[in-house]
């Protein structure tokens, strides 16, 4: 819907369409992949070597599946020294912030007498899950393990799909050498979610796994929550751009095509006060439809999925980025704070022209992986915090025992749980026996 329309004259059915995107069917896919899984589950390795066969077209022997040392070195001298540098560059940003967003130790306490200590765990184990396919994201390696490191857990590993050749992509390889990856698997796809969930004889089970991946995949890190602890179900790219009088039409037209080039599915939506900046953009955007140079996926996401909607104020477009919560909100105005403050569901706020979401992807050190799908109105992105697990240590003094032992009884009562109460009246009846 590249015509530019006035939100509050769209059909009903029109807006649901908007805010529906392309949530998957994943019922659609169930059969298959629990077909899968429960194979993996069952015969481990063995089933990783036929599906390995059956959709990555590589033969592959148990003693393969793990990538040596040896392969680890050959991927430096194959990745080029400006990417190797890169990565390193990127590592650092990466860094540098989450380690800013370590949450301390701290101790609670009431006038009651009771004690507490919040204390910070990491998560033992971890999984990353590094899709490979048309093209390699070592980016996404980065976003993935050095907030993982970061919260100190002990163990990541990786998996990630070979390569027609049966190779891994040496820049991914190298990203998780860099970054201090323990364990890298060449597996992919469903089996390799399986793989980290149950485990096999070669690849241990982990406690939670991370990654965005295809739309199996993610089916499958759903089937297995419960089994370990996943981030999030990752769909199609989103970008919403609010913009007004005052932004250029040619860096919102920029930070649009910038993520349609990402898959078909990917989201550009525009949302602006000023119709003489939508029509500009509009412009540009037919522009780019019309060149037989520009790739097929990125026309494909603009014909598909573009939409430029007219507001009448920052209050009635708020409103609307609230209900669609995109992955990534970009806000070009005069006065970005207003915006801002109104915003509470969004994986990531990016404000000003010198912030396009291209910059965000690779170097600021934010990770890039985030909620899409309407997601973001519950979850935040990836930090952290997504390895770190709060536990509280408690302890009463026996005046603080004392004052909430009737609130204890109270409950304990109504709730039909009298030892609860009992346990703890006990303690103020005398010595209580060995």
């Amino acid at each position: 819907m590249i015509e530019p329309v006035r939100l509050n004259e769209l059909d009903e059915k029109v807006f649901k369409k908007i805010v529906g995107r392309n949530k998957p069917n994943f019922r659609a896919f169930r059969d298959v992949i629990l077909k899968i899984l429960d194979d993996v589950k069952k015969n481990g390795d063995k089933a990783l070597i036929k599906y390995t066969r059956i959709y990555d077209g590589v033969k592959i022997s148990p003693e393969k599946l793990k990538v040596s040392e040896a392969e680890v070195l050959e991927a430096y001298r194959k990745t080029p020294k400006n990417l190797v540098k890169t990565i390193e560059k990127a590592s650092k940003n990466l860094r540098e912030i989450h380690e800013k967003q370590l949450p301390k130790d701290r101790v609670l306490k009431n006038s009651g007498g009771v004690y507490v200590k919040q204390v910070f765990k990491p998560i033992r184990s971890v999984g990353l899950y590094v899709p490979c396919g048309k093209a390699s994201y070592p980016s996404t390696v980065l976003m993935l393990a050095i907030p993982a490191k970061i919260a100190g857990v002990k163990r990541i590993v990786a998996c990630t799909p070979p390569t027609p050749t049966g190779k891994v992509n040496p820049a991914i390889l190298v990203a998780l050498d860099m970054v201090g990856v323990d364990e890298v698997y060449r597996v992919g796809g469903v089996q390799a979610i399986g793989a980290l969930a149950y485990g096999t004889q070669t690849i241990p089970k982990v406690d939670k796994i991370v990654g965005p991946g295809n739309i199996y995949v993610t089916a499958a890190k759903m089937a297995v929550y419960g089994e370990v602890g996943i981030d999030f179900p990752a769909g199609p790219s989103e970008i919403m751009v609010f913009a007004d009088e005052t932004a250029n039409p040619t860096l919102v037209f920029l930070d649009l095509v910038s993520q349609a080039e990402h898959d078909s599915f990917s989201v550009p939506i525009l949302i602006t006060t000023s119709e003489k900046v939508a029509l500009k953009v509009k412009e540009k955007i037919l522009e780019f439809l019309s060149r037989r140079s520009e790739k097929k996926t990125v026309k494909e996401a603009l014909r598909r999925n573009c939409a430029i909607l007219l507001v009448d104020d920052e209050e009635e477009a708020a409103e609307f980025i609230n209900t669609f919560a995109p992955e990534h909100l970009e806000v070009l105005a005069k006065n970005p704070e207003k915006i801002v403050s109104l915003v509470y569901n969004a994986g990531l706020i990016s404000v000003g022209k010198y912030t396009p979401v291209a910059a965000i992807d690779y170097a600021v050190g934010v990770s890039h992986v985030l909620p899409t799908g309407g997601t973001a109105s519950f979850h935040s992105g990836l930090t952290v915090y997504d390895f770190l697990k709060p536990i509280h240590i408690q302890q009463l003094t026996k005046n603080g025992l004392k004052k909430a032992k009737k609130i204890v009884e109270v409950f304990a009562m109504v709730e039909g749980l009298g030892w609860h109460a009992e346990s703890v009246r006990r303690r103020f009846a005398g010595r209580v026996k060995k």
